[in-house]
C-alpha cells in the first residue's frame, strides 16, 4: 500500500507532537494545574483555590523583594550583556593577526557553567582569600580586605558575573549580522564625512539590529531564570538582599514543598518575562508600526 504525503506527513508528525507534548505542554499544563491547587504531599490531596496562589504572591513581602532583585539584576545584566557584545563583536570583526586566537579567547567563558561561574567569582571576591583583596592590599590601595558581597552590591556582582558569561554568545550573534555589512557601505559613508558614531548608527545598526534583539531577548530569559549563580555565589544573601525570584521559588517549591504556590509565583514571573519580551520586539520594530 503506498501512503499519499499526507498521510507520510501524518506519521512523520505525530512521533513529534508526541515529544514536544511530552516534553514541554504536559509540564507547563501541570504546573498551571498545580497553581490554582493546594497540593500536600503528607495528607496525599490537592485542593482546589483558584487563583488564592495568586493572591498570596502579592501580600508576601519576600517575594515582592525577590521581584525587585530580579529586576534589578535583569535590568543590569542584560544592560552589561549588551554593552560586551556589541563591543566584543565590532572588535572581533576587525581583521588583525590576533583575530583568530581572539575568536577562541571569546568564547571560552560561555563553556563554563554557572556553577563554575560562581566558584570563580568567590575566589575572585572573598573578603580572606580573594583575588582582588589580594590585589588591592598588595598595591597599597587599601589597608584592610574589603567586603564585597555586602547588601548594597552583591546584585551588582551577580550581574557582572553573570554578563562575563553570557556575553559571549551574544557577540558571535552580532559578529555574524555585523559580517554581512556590504563594505561599500561604509567607504560611501567614509566619503560622506560621517563620523565613527554615525557610521555605526546609519550603517551598522540597521544592519545588527535584529541580532541585537535576540540578544536582548536570550539575555532577559536566561538572566530571569537564573538560580545557580545567585545560589552558590552569594546563597541569596547577606539575608534576601541578593535573592532573585527564582531562587526563593526554588526554596518555596522543593525545600518548602509547597508546590502549588511555588507554581504560582512560577507563572508570574514568566507572565513578566514574555511582556518585557514583547517589549522588545515592539521597540526594535517600531517603524512598522507608525
Amino acid at each position: 500500500m503506498r501512503l499519499s504525503d499526507t498521510g507520510l506527513a501524518f506519521i512523520l508528525l505525530v512521533p513529534l507532537i508526541a515529544l514536544v507534548f511530552s516534553i514541554n505542554i504536559y509540564p507547563i499544563a501541570y504546573s498551571l494545574w498545580l497553581s490554582i491547587h493546594d497540593v500536600s504531599l503528607i495528607k496525599q490531596s490537592a485542593e482546589f483555590v483558584g487563583v488564592n496562589q495568586y493572591v498570596k504572591s502579592f501580600s508576601d513581602p519576600v517575594f515582592i523583594g525577590s521581584l525587585q532583585v530580579s529586576a534589578r539584576f535583569v535590568i543590569e545584566s542584560v544592560s552589561l550583556i549588551m554593552l560586551a557584545s556589541i563591543g566584543m563583536a565590532l572588535i572581533l570583526n576587525e581583521r588583525t593577526a590576533i583575530s583568530s586566537i581572539l575568536k577562541v579567547l571569546v568564547i571560552l567563558p560561555w563553556a563554563l557553567s554557572e556553577f563554575a561561574v560562581a566558584i570563580a567569582g568567590r575566589f575572585f571576591l572573598d573578603r580572606n582569600y580573594g583575588f582582588l583583596n589580594s590585589l588591592l592590599l598588595h598595591t597599597g590601595l587599601v589597608d584592610k580586605p574589603l567586603y564585597f558581597l555586602n547588601p548594597v552590591n552583591a546584585v551588582d556582582w551577580l550581574a557582572v558575573f553573570f554578563a562575563w558569561n553570557v556575553s559571549p554568545i551574544g557577540a558571535y550573534f552580532i559578529l555574524s549580522a555585523l559580517q554581512t555589512i556590504p563594505e561599500d557601505l561604509y567607504k560611501q559613508a567614509k566619503i560622506d564625512g560621517a563620523s565613527t558614531l554615525r557610521r555605526f548608527r546609519i550603517v551598522t545598526f540597521p544592519f545588527i539590529r535584529y541580532a541585537v534583539l535576540i540578544t536582548a531577548v536570550l539575555a532577559t530569559i536566561l538572566s530571569a531564570s537564573s538560580v545557580v549563580l545567585s545560589f552558590a555565589l552569594t546563597g541569596g544573601g547577606p539575608g534576601f538582599a541578593s535573592t532573585p525570584a527564582t531562587l526563593y521559588i526554588f526554596r518555596v517549591f522543593f525545600n518548602a514543598q509547597d508546590f502549588g504556590y511555588g507554581a504560582a509565583m512560577s507563572w508570574i514571573m514568566l507572565l513578566m518575562v514574555v511582556v518585557a519580551s514583547i517589549f522588545y520586539f515592539r521597540l526594535l520594530t517600531w517603524r512598522r508600526y507608525r
